[in-house]
């Protein structure tokens, strides 16, 4: 999971602002706005690996 969440860390995700993003593998298996079919798309790729689910948020949203 560290990986992914590395991934997630120094990755441009611009072309997603605003959506839900599944990582795996240090890459993104699937995006949209409802986060259970994003969830679920993902883990019918990847029934077997752990999947990080994220919102790429907004340009003005600050992260502590």
């Amino acid at each position: 999971m560290e990986q992914n969440y590395q991934f997630f860390i120094k990755t441009n995700l611009d072309s997603y602002i605003g959506k839900w993003v599944a990582i795996c593998d240090k890459k993104i298996i699937s995006h949209g706005k409802d986060p259970k079919k994003v969830y679920k798309e993902a883990k019918d790729r990847f029934p077997n690996k752990r999947i990080m689910l994220t919102r790429v948020p907004d340009k003005e949203t600050m992260i502590f």
